[in-house]
Protein backbone atom coordinates (compact mmCIF):
# COMPACT_ATOMS: atom_id res chain seq x y z
CA UNK A 1 0.00 0.00 0.00
CA UNK A 2 2.80 2.43 0.87
CA UNK A 3 4.56 1.75 -2.45
CA UNK A 4 1.36 2.52 -4.35
CA UNK A 5 1.02 5.79 -2.47
CA UNK A 6 4.58 6.81 -3.35
CA UNK A 7 4.00 6.02 -7.00
CA UNK A 8 0.76 8.04 -6.95
CA UNK A 9 2.53 11.09 -5.53
CA UNK A 10 5.36 11.02 -8.07
CA UNK A 11 4.87 13.37 -11.04
CA UNK A 12 5.91 12.29 -14.49
CA UNK A 13 7.26 14.96 -16.85
CA UNK A 14 4.95 15.45 -19.83
CA UNK A 15 6.23 17.63 -22.67
CA UNK A 16 2.66 18.21 -23.87
CA UNK A 17 1.84 19.78 -20.49
CA UNK A 18 4.61 22.41 -20.65
CA UNK A 19 2.13 25.32 -20.36
CA UNK A 20 0.82 23.93 -17.07
CA UNK A 21 4.35 23.56 -15.68
CA UNK A 22 5.17 27.09 -16.77
CA UNK A 23 2.03 28.46 -15.10
CA UNK A 24 2.89 26.62 -11.91
CA UNK A 25 6.41 28.07 -11.99
CA UNK A 26 5.03 31.60 -12.38
CA UNK A 27 2.90 31.33 -9.25
CA UNK A 28 5.47 29.50 -7.14
CA UNK A 29 8.35 31.77 -8.21
CA UNK A 30 7.06 34.81 -6.34
CA UNK A 31 6.44 38.38 -7.48
CA UNK A 32 8.59 41.50 -7.29
CA UNK A 33 6.31 44.50 -6.86
CA UNK A 34 7.42 47.76 -8.50
CA UNK A 35 5.39 50.85 -7.48
CA UNK A 36 3.82 52.72 -10.40
CA UNK A 37 5.17 56.02 -9.09
CA UNK A 38 8.68 54.58 -9.32
CA UNK A 39 8.10 53.53 -12.94
CA UNK A 40 6.64 56.96 -13.69
CA UNK A 41 9.27 59.17 -12.05
CA UNK A 42 12.54 57.19 -12.08
CA UNK A 43 13.98 59.37 -14.86
CA UNK A 44 13.15 62.51 -12.85
CA UNK A 45 15.19 61.08 -9.99
CA UNK A 46 18.16 60.74 -12.34
CA UNK A 47 18.07 56.98 -12.92
CA UNK A 48 18.90 55.74 -16.42
CA UNK A 49 17.09 52.84 -18.08
CA UNK A 50 19.98 50.43 -17.44
CA UNK A 51 20.24 51.60 -13.81
CA UNK A 52 16.50 51.09 -13.45
CA UNK A 53 16.87 47.42 -14.44
CA UNK A 54 19.73 47.10 -11.99
CA UNK A 55 17.58 48.49 -9.14
CA UNK A 56 14.75 46.09 -10.07
CA UNK A 57 17.18 43.13 -9.95
CA UNK A 58 18.52 44.32 -6.60
CA UNK A 59 14.97 44.39 -5.23
CA UNK A 60 14.21 40.96 -6.69
CA UNK A 61 17.33 39.35 -5.24
CA UNK A 62 16.61 40.88 -1.84
CA UNK A 63 13.01 39.64 -1.76
CA UNK A 64 13.55 36.28 -3.45
CA UNK A 65 17.07 35.26 -2.42
CA UNK A 66 17.52 37.37 0.76
CA UNK A 67 20.66 38.91 -0.78
CA UNK A 68 21.27 42.28 0.86
CA UNK A 69 24.35 43.00 -1.30
CA UNK A 70 24.58 40.61 -4.28
CA UNK A 71 27.99 40.00 -5.84
CA UNK A 72 28.74 41.65 -9.17
CA UNK A 73 28.94 38.24 -10.87
CA UNK A 74 25.44 37.36 -9.71
CA UNK A 75 24.07 40.68 -10.99
CA UNK A 76 25.89 40.17 -14.28
CA UNK A 77 24.07 36.87 -14.67
CA UNK A 78 20.76 38.71 -14.34
CA UNK A 79 21.60 41.60 -16.67
CA UNK A 80 23.14 42.03 -20.10
CA UNK A 81 26.18 43.79 -18.67
CA UNK A 82 29.68 42.92 -17.50
CA UNK A 83 30.59 43.07 -13.78
CA UNK A 84 32.78 46.15 -14.39
CA UNK A 85 29.87 48.01 -15.97
CA UNK A 86 27.52 47.01 -13.15
CA UNK A 87 30.09 48.26 -10.63
CA UNK A 88 30.08 51.65 -12.36
CA UNK A 89 26.28 51.76 -12.31
CA UNK A 90 26.17 50.98 -8.60
CA UNK A 91 28.74 53.71 -7.94
CA UNK A 92 26.62 56.10 -10.00
CA UNK A 93 23.50 55.26 -7.95
CA UNK A 94 25.46 55.77 -4.73
CA UNK A 95 26.92 59.08 -5.94
CA UNK A 96 23.44 60.31 -6.90
CA UNK A 97 22.25 59.19 -3.46
CA UNK A 98 19.48 57.11 -5.00
CA UNK A 99 20.59 54.12 -2.93
CA UNK A 100 22.85 53.79 0.09
CA UNK A 101 24.75 51.18 2.05
CA UNK A 102 23.85 50.39 5.64
CA UNK A 103 24.24 47.66 8.27
CA UNK A 104 21.45 45.11 8.83
CA UNK A 105 21.11 42.88 11.87
CA UNK A 106 20.21 39.31 10.88
CA UNK A 107 18.32 37.95 13.88
CA UNK A 108 18.39 34.27 12.85
CA UNK A 109 22.16 34.31 12.48
CA UNK A 110 22.93 36.88 15.16
CA UNK A 111 25.25 38.80 12.84
CA UNK A 112 25.43 42.23 11.21
CA UNK A 113 25.71 42.41 7.41
CA UNK A 114 26.07 45.26 4.99
CA UNK A 115 23.39 45.74 2.37
CA UNK A 116 21.94 48.22 -0.06
CA UNK A 117 19.56 50.74 1.47
CA UNK A 118 16.56 51.96 -0.58
CA UNK A 119 15.34 54.66 1.82
CA UNK A 120 17.20 57.37 -0.18
CA UNK A 121 15.25 56.26 -3.26
CA UNK A 122 11.96 56.64 -1.40
CA UNK A 123 12.98 60.11 -0.25
CA UNK A 124 13.94 61.22 -3.78
CA UNK A 125 10.70 59.86 -5.25
CA UNK A 126 8.66 61.67 -2.60
CA UNK A 127 10.39 64.94 -3.49
CA UNK A 128 9.64 64.51 -7.20
CA UNK A 129 6.05 63.50 -6.47
CA UNK A 130 5.53 66.54 -4.21
CA UNK A 131 6.87 68.89 -6.91
CA UNK A 132 4.51 67.41 -9.48
CA UNK A 133 1.58 67.75 -7.09
CA UNK A 134 2.48 71.40 -6.54
CA UNK A 135 2.59 71.99 -10.31
CA UNK A 136 -0.86 70.47 -10.64
CA UNK A 137 -2.26 72.64 -7.84
CA UNK A 138 -0.59 75.74 -9.30
CA UNK A 139 -2.23 74.97 -12.63
CA UNK A 140 -5.65 74.76 -10.97
CA UNK A 141 -4.95 77.98 -9.05
CA UNK A 142 -4.05 79.76 -12.28
CA UNK A 143 -7.34 78.66 -13.82
CA UNK A 144 -9.31 79.78 -10.76
CA UNK A 145 -7.62 83.18 -10.56
CA UNK A 146 -8.19 84.27 -14.14
CA UNK A 147 -10.41 87.38 -14.66
CA UNK A 148 -13.88 86.70 -13.31
CA UNK A 149 -12.63 84.16 -10.80
CA UNK A 150 -13.76 81.28 -12.97
CA UNK A 151 -12.04 78.24 -14.43
CA UNK A 152 -11.04 79.12 -17.96
CA UNK A 153 -11.10 76.74 -20.90
CA UNK A 154 -7.91 74.71 -21.14
CA UNK A 155 -7.15 74.14 -24.80
CA UNK A 156 -4.90 71.19 -24.01
CA UNK A 157 -7.83 69.51 -22.21
CA UNK A 158 -11.09 70.68 -23.79
CA UNK A 159 -13.09 68.28 -21.61
CA UNK A 160 -12.07 70.11 -18.44
CA UNK A 161 -14.64 72.92 -18.73
CA UNK A 162 -17.02 73.70 -15.86
CA UNK A 163 -20.41 75.31 -16.17
CA UNK A 164 -21.22 78.45 -14.20
CA UNK A 165 -23.19 76.35 -11.68
CA UNK A 166 -20.29 73.94 -11.20
CA UNK A 167 -17.78 76.78 -10.87
CA UNK A 168 -19.84 78.52 -8.18
CA UNK A 169 -20.24 75.29 -6.24
CA UNK A 170 -16.50 74.51 -6.43
CA UNK A 171 -15.74 78.04 -5.26
CA UNK A 172 -18.03 77.55 -2.25
CA UNK A 173 -16.20 74.36 -1.28
CA UNK A 174 -12.82 76.04 -1.62
CA UNK A 175 -13.94 78.94 0.56
CA UNK A 176 -15.08 76.56 3.31
CA UNK A 177 -12.07 74.24 3.06
CA UNK A 178 -9.58 77.11 2.79
CA UNK A 179 -7.70 75.42 -0.05
CA UNK A 180 -7.90 74.52 -3.72
CA UNK A 181 -9.82 71.43 -4.77
CA UNK A 182 -8.10 68.52 -6.46
CA UNK A 183 -9.32 67.34 -9.89
CA UNK A 184 -10.84 64.26 -8.23
CA UNK A 185 -12.78 66.43 -5.77
CA UNK A 186 -14.07 68.60 -8.62
CA UNK A 187 -15.23 65.45 -10.41
CA UNK A 188 -17.00 64.34 -7.23
CA UNK A 189 -18.92 67.62 -7.02
CA UNK A 190 -19.96 67.28 -10.67
CA UNK A 191 -21.17 63.73 -9.94
CA UNK A 192 -23.23 64.96 -6.97
CA UNK A 193 -24.98 67.49 -9.21
CA UNK A 194 -26.38 64.62 -11.26
CA UNK A 195 -28.52 63.47 -8.30
CA UNK A 196 -28.87 66.56 -6.09
CA UNK A 197 -29.78 70.21 -6.41
CA UNK A 198 -27.09 72.80 -5.74
CA UNK A 199 -28.83 74.08 -2.61
CA UNK A 200 -28.91 70.56 -1.17
CA UNK A 201 -25.17 70.04 -1.75
CA UNK A 202 -24.46 73.42 -0.12
CA UNK A 203 -26.60 72.42 2.86
CA UNK A 204 -24.66 69.16 3.23
CA UNK A 205 -21.44 71.18 3.08
CA UNK A 206 -22.76 73.58 5.74
CA UNK A 207 -23.72 70.76 8.10
CA UNK A 208 -20.35 69.05 7.63
CA UNK A 209 -18.48 72.28 8.41
CA UNK A 210 -20.60 72.87 11.53
CA UNK A 211 -19.62 69.40 12.76
CA UNK A 212 -15.95 70.05 11.93
CA UNK A 213 -15.93 67.40 9.19
CA UNK A 214 -14.04 69.06 6.33
CA UNK A 215 -13.94 66.03 4.07
CA UNK A 216 -15.80 64.78 1.02
CA UNK A 217 -16.50 61.34 2.49
CA UNK A 218 -18.63 62.82 5.28
CA UNK A 219 -20.49 65.15 2.90
CA UNK A 220 -21.14 62.22 0.58
CA UNK A 221 -22.62 60.19 3.46
CA UNK A 222 -25.06 63.03 4.23
CA UNK A 223 -26.17 63.25 0.60
CA UNK A 224 -26.59 59.46 0.36
CA UNK A 225 -28.77 59.46 3.48
CA UNK A 226 -31.00 62.17 2.06
CA UNK A 227 -31.21 60.48 -1.34
CA UNK A 228 -32.13 57.17 0.30
CA UNK A 229 -34.97 58.89 2.16
CA UNK A 230 -36.20 60.68 -1.01
CA UNK A 231 -35.20 64.11 0.32
CA UNK A 232 -34.80 66.61 -2.53
CA UNK A 233 -35.29 70.11 -1.04
CA UNK A 234 -34.14 72.16 1.95
CA UNK A 235 -37.67 72.09 3.41
CA UNK A 236 -37.66 68.31 3.26
CA UNK A 237 -34.27 68.31 4.99
CA UNK A 238 -35.62 70.48 7.80
CA UNK A 239 -38.73 68.29 8.15
CA UNK A 240 -36.62 65.13 8.18
CA UNK A 241 -34.31 66.49 10.86
CA UNK A 242 -37.26 67.64 13.04
CA UNK A 243 -38.79 64.19 12.79
CA UNK A 244 -35.44 62.61 13.59
CA UNK A 245 -35.06 64.81 16.70
CA UNK A 246 -38.60 64.02 17.86
CA UNK A 247 -37.98 60.29 17.50
CA UNK A 248 -34.74 60.63 19.43
CA UNK A 249 -36.49 62.43 22.29
CA UNK A 250 -39.25 59.81 22.37
CA UNK A 251 -36.67 57.07 22.70
CA UNK A 252 -35.01 58.88 25.60
CA UNK A 253 -38.28 59.61 27.43
CA UNK A 254 -39.07 56.03 28.60
CA UNK A 255 -35.56 55.66 29.95
CA UNK A 256 -35.94 58.84 32.00
CA UNK A 257 -39.38 57.78 33.29
CA UNK A 258 -38.12 54.32 34.13
CA UNK A 259 -35.15 55.74 35.96
CA UNK A 260 -37.40 58.04 38.01
CA UNK A 261 -39.81 55.20 38.88
CA UNK A 262 -36.95 53.01 39.95
CA UNK A 263 -35.64 55.79 42.17
CA UNK A 264 -39.10 56.27 43.72
CA UNK A 265 -39.41 52.53 44.36
CA UNK A 266 -36.09 52.50 46.17
CA UNK A 267 -37.21 55.45 48.30
CA UNK A 268 -40.51 53.70 49.20
CA UNK A 269 -38.62 50.54 50.12
CA UNK A 270 -36.37 52.50 52.46
CA UNK A 271 -39.41 54.08 54.13
CA UNK A 272 -41.09 50.70 54.62
CA UNK A 273 -37.92 49.23 56.07
CA UNK A 274 -37.62 52.15 58.46
CA UNK A 275 -41.25 51.78 59.58
CA UNK A 276 -40.79 48.07 60.23
CA UNK A 277 -37.70 48.74 62.33
CA UNK A 278 -39.56 51.34 64.40
CA UNK A 279 -42.46 49.05 65.25
CA UNK A 280 -40.72 45.71 65.51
Amino acid sequence: MSQNNRRALKKEFDATNMTVYFGSAIFSGGITGIPNLFLKYYRDVGITDSEMMLVIQLLRLRNEENMLMPKLEILAGCLSAEPAQIEKQIKSLLDKRVIGITNYYIGEEGVVKQGYDFEPLVFELSEVWALNQKKELDNISEQLNNPGGRLKRVEEDPGFVLSSQEQDLCQAFENEFGRLLSPMEIEQIIAWLEDHETELILEALRQAVIRGKHNFKYIGSILREWYKNNIRTIKEVESYQRQFEQNRLKQQLPRKTGSGSESNNRADLKKKTLMRSMYS
